[in-house]
């Protein structure tokens, strides 16, 4: 079993200009419910393949954006 890494972020406004971001630079991400082993609130989320995993949180620091780290398995 590995771990997918996923991001969080304080609004659905911010997941979406993450994704955004990460797309523009070539780095796949994809927006997904928050699990409810997370969080048990409403929200999306950006999960992202492990190998682009520092791309993408390099990205989003540059751009100002504020994320939570999570990782769930995966099988």
């Amino acid at each position: 079993m590995s771990e997918e890494p996923l991001l969080l972020f304080p609004n659905v406004h911010k997941v979406m200009r993450a994704d955004r971001i990460c797309k523009a630079r070539g780095i796949a991400t994809r927006v997904i419910p928050v699990p409810e082993d997370i969080s048990s609130e409403c929200g999306m989320c950006l999960i992202v393949e492990g190998s682009n995993l520092s791309s993408c949180m390099e990205a989003l620091k540059e751009e100002n954006i504020t994320f939570e780290l999570h990782k769930r398995g995966k099988q």
